[in-house]
């Protein structure tokens, strides 16, 4: 059933984020998941797409899909690799400069997110999710995520 299902749950709350800072962020013409795109590109300099869709936990299909969006946009210059098989991607002067412009936006609605869950869920709860991604990705990497081989540390758990 849907209403006991871990994945449900956590897909939606991920939606309802998405959404939340898509508002703050539409009147550039730009998701927040292009903008993450966008921001890991000019934070890491020129990126293969493979070491791109690893970096921003997503699927290559995915990251070569919004890639090509964000070429056509005249945000990002896709060419080749360092080898053969592969392509490398970076940032244009567009692009930058759109970032530059979406940061102040995402930062207000940074701020917003976070009076609007104040009393809702504290900060450490934040962080445990940050530290429960890293471990399911873990176990995804590993090829067995039904076998956890430690228990995460959480607060709960260190407390005992």
């Amino acid at each position: 059933m849907a209403s006991d299902c871990s994945a449900f749950k956590v897909r939606r709350l991920s939606r309802q984020v998405t959404q939340f800072y898509d508002q703050a962020i539409r009147r550039e013409g730009l998701k927040s998941t292009q903008y993450h795109l966008l921001t890991v590109i000019g934070e890491e300099g020129p990126l293969r797409v493979g070491r791109l869709a690893d970096r921003i936990g997503a699927e290559r299909t995915s990251v070569s899909r919004a890639l090509q969006a964000a070429e056509a946009g005249g945000w990002v210059e896709v060419g080749p690799g360092p080898d053969a098989r592969s392509k490398s991607v970076r940032l244009t002067a567009e692009g930058r400069a759109l970032v530059a412009r979406v940061e102040p936006l995402r930062a207000e609605q940074e701020a917003a997110f976070r009076r609007a869950l104040e009393g809702v869920v504290s900060e450490r709860f934040i962080e445990d999710l940050v530290r429960a991604a890293d471990r399911l990705q873990e176990l995804i990497e590993q090829g067995d995520s039904r076998r956890p081989t430690e228990p995460v540390a959480t607060p709960a758990t260190e407390a005992r």
